[in-house]
């Protein structure tokens, strides 16, 4: 499912954004990674990978980066996808945020009000849970766009295993 807003309607909720350190899109395009979200979402799909007898993600930096920049793409460009317009899959997003990868996995929110509940959500679709629960990933990304007007929150779990 794609979302779309029509442009003007986009800009004007952008300029409305909250401020960046809430992790959120400015008028002027900037998008900051929200540590509390990051932090808090890694937690729980731990928390879930150890349930099930798996070890935990670490959160890594570079996946942070890919997470959060096709968040913000979605954001300000008004797209639910994993493809974004241009083409760009997560692999690739990933790689270019200079992870290098063999097995690349993504989970993707909208319309969600908190981590939590975008948490429960993911956990109770069938491919989101399996992403979670993927035998073999070491590595994990996550990404945070704050509610902007009436779209959003949207939030990206990057899923990795460095080669």
């Amino acid at each position: 499912m794609t979302l779309t807003l029509p442009r003007p309607a986009l800009l004007l909720l952008l300029s409305l954004a909250l401020p960046q350190t809430a992790g959120a899109v400015t008028s002027q395009g900037a998008c900051t990674i929200s540590q509390p979200v990051v932090s808090q979402m890694a937690q729980m799909v731990n928390a879930e990978r150890q349930a099930h007898g798996l070890p935990p993600l670490k959160v890594d930096a570079k996946l942070n980066a890919a997470a959060q920049a096709h968040a913000c793409d979605m954001a300000s460009k008004g797209y639910f996808d994993h493809v974004e317009p241009n083409g760009s899959t997560p692999k690739v997003r990933v790689k270019r945020a200079g992870f290098r990868t063999c097995l690349t996995a993504e989970n993707i929110s909208l319309d969600w009000k908190s981590p939590e509940r975008a948490m429960q959500a993911l956990m109770v679709s069938p491919g989101h849970r399996a992403n979670i629960l993927r035998r073999g990933m070491t590595s994990l990304g996550i990404g945070y766009v704050p509610r902007q007007g009436n779209a959003g929150p949207w939030f990206v779990q990057v899923f990795a295993k460095g080669c």
